[in-house]
């Protein structure tokens, strides 16, 4: 992996320092941790203990029962475990700390998936040594933590409705389509309801002019009313 220099075009204190924020390529450094400033020899030094793998379509990024020894993060493709994810984001970042095994298969759905591989062998020491990047990472997993409690919430307090509803914002973000990566018993139990209740609700959404479904692909043509269903209105 090639090493980072310092940036001396910029005259900010920060570059002054010999500080610079996380590289982008092969792993996106600064998506995944944040805006952390550290020197060159730190980045090389978190570059040489990390290593990216290439998973195609259909391979486990994750397997599992497998014993956990590394923090894992998804630079570039998309995976699917309990709903699709694209990268770069963290695929597991707790587990390892809690010397478990992985809960649950994850599966490249894109043409292919670049893994990152933090093994705890080396990370645990280097972060004795690095406040900033161990106050990034308990961030982030603080913020992953928030986004299960907001999910459970959802779950326990929306009907149907309001849970299809959400999933369906959630998962098409700004688009006008989406495409399901998974099958629709997997989104069910996602949203704790049964196949049946999902295919539905979403015949009724259908029916009223919220959505239109076609196969696997679901047009969201009103969301004002699918933004009102999802807070329960």
């Amino acid at each position: 992996m090639p090493v980072i220099a310092p940036l001396t075009s910029d005259p900010s204190p920060a570059a002054s320092a010999g500080l610079i924020p996380g590289p982008a390529h092969p792993i996106p450094w600064r998506a995944l941790l944040g805006d952390v400033l550290l020197d060159g020899d730190s980045w090389s030094a978190l570059a040489g203990m990390t290593q990216v793998r290439r998973c195609q379509a259909g391979e486990l990024a994750i397997r599992r029962g497998d014993a956990a020894v590394a923090m894992l993060a998804l630079c570039e493709g998309k995976v699917a475990a309990r709903g699709p994810l694209t990268g770069p984001h963290w695929l597991d970042l707790h587990t390892a700390w809690l010397e478990g095994r992985y809960e649950e298969d994850v599966g490249v759905v894109s043409a292919s998936a670049l893994v990152m591989v933090w093994p705890m062998s080396v990370a645990t020491m280097w972060l004795r040594s690095q406040p900033l990047v161990l106050e990034a990472l308990v961030r982030v997993s603080s913020a992953q933590m928030r986004d299960a409690q907001d999910a459970i919430r959802g779950l326990t307090m929306k009907d149907a409705t309001g849970r299809v509803a959400a999933w369906l914002l959630a998962q098409a973000g700004a688009a006008q389509e989406l495409q399901l990566a998974e099958r629709k018993r997997d989104v069910a139990a996602q949203l704790s309801i049964s196949p049946e209740t999902l295919s539905r609700t979403l015949r009724q959404l259908a029916d009223r002019g919220v959505v239109a479904v076609r196969g696997y692909r679901i047009g969201l043509l009103d969301r004002v009313e699918l933004l009102a269903l999802a807070r329960g209105r």
